[in-house]
């Protein structure tokens, strides 16, 4: 067959032309689809549709193209009497059914992408220990069961070289009820297990499975009928024939379980039930937490010798906010086994609560003990955070995210660190991320953070009234949306929605008067709010008031708590107040030694958020190096973020500054922001 007639053919049937037009009208169609549903905020199979249907039409168009002709008399079938016309016809449809191919498998990798985001990374000793089902349906059996299957899996995580899901994303794998694959691939896991329990007059029936996590085949799976006094044999027992056909090169390593003692077993169990009901919540219930510390020295008593008993003891007196009876039994549990994560990483907690620099090591040992502890990962990050240490951060945020994928507070605080240190582009895929794999006011919520911390606070209000669509019964949302008003201005929106606005509105929109007489009851009712008490003490600064203001800041702890071990990333916003008001009160003195000490240390501060460089430049002017300030509120005017206008206006430290051109002019660039956020 010649070459030439087959290319005759195309030009004869026009099948270019059709070609060139389907394209063009392809791509247009598509762009216009893309655009439409980022600004309706439509999910994004919405896009992936219409390039499937694209790629599936362009072989129709071509097969029409050629087929049919369009004559003076209207559309006529084209007639191939030749031996060459149809030899002509059959390559023509193998070059399209080959082209067709091609162009799908272009662009499925975008696809796949949409769907799910980056995938998760695949471990082949990785494994998921889900939820334990409770077949006999007996409400006062669900703290043995929910209890077996959360040891079994902190047991496993003690083995060395196995990797394994964290709690919150197992229990979120099984109520979104899917089949096993679909699970497996959601928490990045190569094993899943699986179980039921049924109890039996006095006789537990344990089922469970281990189950191959890309073809959702069983490998092993066994039944025990035992007394709920034996469910430590039967735990031991499934944890060594999954560790046994996980990693069988492991040679039959195996890890203790919290205690030996049946009666500690059982009280553990339900105090551990009590406390994760507790940690669940959005606020603490203290009766319920009572109990399960009630249950917890129970335990201890009835087997001294468990440092896991006394370790869970100490984490949930730390969570009810007592830090003195916390100390005897964390550091009984740190004399009983100091080599296991989850002692250690209650210790760092502890040091944590005491604001003392230990615990960045107690974290990093827990780390070190279990790399698969997603709490210590985030917890030892966040050490490093709130000292103004950058290094290593990000992958540890990243580490507790691939342990724990379906956490959406992993997103939140990885997204919180990208915010200060990372790009815009890296914050705003882990919004798509989020939006990609969570549904929920929750997950709008996340969103809505994440476009606020590149300074997208038009998209953190559109996500924000999403967010309140889906869960309209919920209190608070005018409250965020009050706040996301002020920030870019809009003060009579904000009012509107909160008529009564909090002492946090009041600071942003600068009402410091009416500040400080909400605040000063608030004081006297929570004496150790120190967020209220900052606020109040930074009020007092703004109108010259230096010396109520070092008044208020007097029982805070400062600066002690902030050159010993900063706790919270609010201490810092304290600590300059306190550097204001000393020298606004003619402290001259006090206040320079204090920038000083923040000066000469070198991890603080990094990246491109607006708090490191104000606070820097802030320092710099204390000490009398102006010229120096002045470049770093230059270098505020990257920030992705909109800055608190009252700290960049009314921060005593700036005093000097305001003349000069280019200080007047970093002002006028968040001005200018705001407006074009409020337009």
């Amino acid at each position: 067959m010649s070459k030439n007639s087959f290319f005759s053919e195309l030009r004869k049937r026009k099948v270019v032309q059709v070609a060139a037009i389907y394209g063009a009208v392809a791509w247009g169609v598509t762009e216009v689809v893309v655009t439409v549903a980022d600004k309706l905020y439509l999910p994004n199979w919405v896009s992936s549709l219409a390039v499937i249907g694209f790629v599936v039409g362009f072989p129709v168009a071509m097969f029409l193209a050629w087929t049919f002709d369009i004559t003076p008399d209207g559309i006529r079938r084209t007639t191939v009497d030749s031996r060459r016309g149809k030899a002509s016809i059959a390559l023509s449809l193998v070059l399209l059914l080959a082209g067709t191919a091609g162009l799908f498998l272009l662009i499925k990798p975008t696809l796949d992408g949409d769907r799910g985001g980056p995938a998760l990374s695949v471990a082949p000793d990785s494994l998921a220990v889900l939820p334990f089902e409770n077949s006999g349906g007996d409400a006062h059996d669900a703290y043995l069961i929910e209890g077996l299957s959360d040891e079994l899996r902190d047991q496993l995580g003690r083995v060395p070289g196995l990797r394994i899901a964290a709690r919150s994303s197992s229990v979120a794998a099984r109520e979104l009820g899917s089949d096993a694959v679909a699970s497996a691939a959601r928490l990045g896991v190569a094993h899943l297990v699986e179980g039921s329990v049924r109890r039996r007059g006095n006789t537990l029936r344990v089922s469970v499975q281990l189950i191959e996590g890309d073809t959702g085949l069983a490998v092993w799976s066994e039944t025990f009928e035992r007394g709920p006094r034996e469910l430590l044999a039967v735990q031991q027992q499934i944890a060594e024939q999954i560790v046994r056909r996980v990693l069988p090169e492991a040679g039959g390593v195996m890890t203790a379980p919290a205690t030996r003692n049946a009666d500690a077993n059982e009280l553990m169990l339900l105090a551990r039930h009590y406390e994760q009901s507790v940690r669940a919540r959005e606020s603490v219930d203290e009766s319920t937490l009572l109990k399960a510390i009630t249950l917890y020295r129970q335990a201890t008593e009835a087997d001294p010798q468990s440092a896991l008993a006394h370790s869970r003891l100490a984490g949930a007196l730390l969570w009810l906010g007592d830090i003195e009876a916390a100390e005897a039994p964390i550091f009984r549990a740190l004399s009983l086994d100091p080599g296991l994560s989850e002692v250690q990483h209650t210790l760092g907690l502890y040091y944590y609560a005491r604001g003392l620099p230990q615990a960045r090591e107690a974290f990093q040992r827990a780390v070190e003990l279990n790399p698969n502890n997603a709490d210590a990962l985030s917890d030892h990050a966040y050490s490093f955070y709130v000292e103004g240490i950058a290094d290593g951060v990000e992958e540890l945020y990243r580490r507790a995210l691939d342990l724990d994928p379906l956490s959406l507070a992993r997103y939140g605080a990885l997204g919180q660190f990208l915010g200060v240190v990372g790009s815009r582009e890296d914050i705003l895929e882990l919004a798509r991320r989020v939006e990609d794999r969570f549904a929920g006011a929750d997950a709008l919520l996340l969103i809505a953070r994440l476009h606020e911390l590149v300074g997208q606070v038009d998209q953190a209000i559109a996500w924000t009234l999403r967010a309140r669509e889906q869960d309209a019964d919920k209190s608070g949302y005018a409250d965020r949306l009050a706040e996301l008003y002020v920030d870019i201005g809009d003060f009579g929106t904000a009012l509107r929605l909160a008529p009564e606005p909090g002492v946090g509105l009041l600071f942003k929109m600068r009402r410091y008067p009416e500040l400080i007489d909400a605040a000063e009851f608030l004081v006297i009712d929570e004496p150790e709010d120190l967020d209220v008490r900052y606020l109040l003490a930074f009020a007092h600064q703004a109108i010259g008031q230096f010396e109520s203001a070092l008044w208020v800041l007097g029982p805070s702890g400062l600066p002690d708590s902030v050159m010993g071990n900063a706790r919270r990333t609010a201490d810092w916003e304290g600590f300059f107040t306190l550097i204001n008001a000393a020298w606004g009160a003619g402290e001259a003195e006090v206040a320079q030694g204090l920038a000083q000490w923040f000066l000469d240390d070198p991890t603080h501060f990094g990246g491109v958020d607006w708090w490191p460089h104000t606070y820097m430049a802030c320092a710099l002017s204390v000490v009398g190096r102006n010229a120096e300030a002045l470049e770093r509120t230059e270098r505020i005017r990257a920030s992705y973020r909109l800055p608190w206008d009252p700290v960049l206006r009314d921060s005593f430290c700036f005093r000097g500054l305001q003349d000069h051109p280019l200080y007047q002019e970093t002002l006028a660039v968040f001005d200018r922001r705001r407006a074009e956020l409020r337009a």
